[in-house]
This record gives structure tokens, C-alpha cells and sequence, in this order.
């Protein structure tokens, strides 16, 4: 898996199979999930979107979610991950 560390992408559609994102930032992007060959960790997300292929467990796509912040204006889409209809809520880590 190649790693993608520090780089701040903007208006971008990045498909996330693949790579290792490490404290990169993602504003205004489109982010496809279709495996679970992916990971990021301490990245941040502004007024971007999530596509979640809706075959991949919802626990494990949320404990890689939570590993990383996220403002209000990003949306996470499941029931349809190439044409969005549902979204589904972000979590938010909670400090130890």
C-alpha cells in the first residue's frame, strides 16, 4: 500500500483503495471507498463527500472514520456509493 503523507488536496475526486493517507487534508473532494484496502489516519475533511461501498462493514468503515475530523459540511454516503442518496452520520472521536 503506498503512503500519502502530509499533502493538502482541494476540489479532487480521490479513490481511496490503495494508499495510506497520513495527516493530509481533503477540502472539497470526493472520496470513493469500494474496498477495504485503504487507511487513513489523522487527516482532516472540509466540505467534502465520502462514498461507501454499501457491501463493506459498517463497523470497520466507522473505526476508520473516527480516526480522523471532520466539519459540518461533510456528508458520508452508503446506500448508493457512486450516486449518493442516503447519507449516513459521521462519528466523532471522543477523547480518552
Amino acid at each position: 500500500m503506498k503512503t500519502i503523507a502530509n499533502e493538502n488536496f482541494k476540489d479532487e475526486t480521490i479513490q481511496f483503495d490503495g494508499f495510506n493517507f497520513v495527516s493530509c487534508t481533503f477540502t472539497n473532494c470526493i472520496i470513493i471507498i469500494s474496498t477495504l484496502e485503504f487507511n487513513f489516519q489523522q487527516c482532516s475533511f472540509f466540505e467534502s463527500t465520502l462514498h461507501v461501498n454499501p457491501k463493506l462493514p459498517i463497523f470497520e468503515i466507522s473505526h476508520r472514520l473516527s480516526q480522523s475530523s471532520y466539519d459540518s459540511d461533510t456528508n458520508c454516503y452508503r446506500a448508493d456509493y457512486k450516486y449518493p442518496r442516503t447519507a449516513i452520520d459521521l462519528p466523532f472521536a471522543t477523547p480518552h
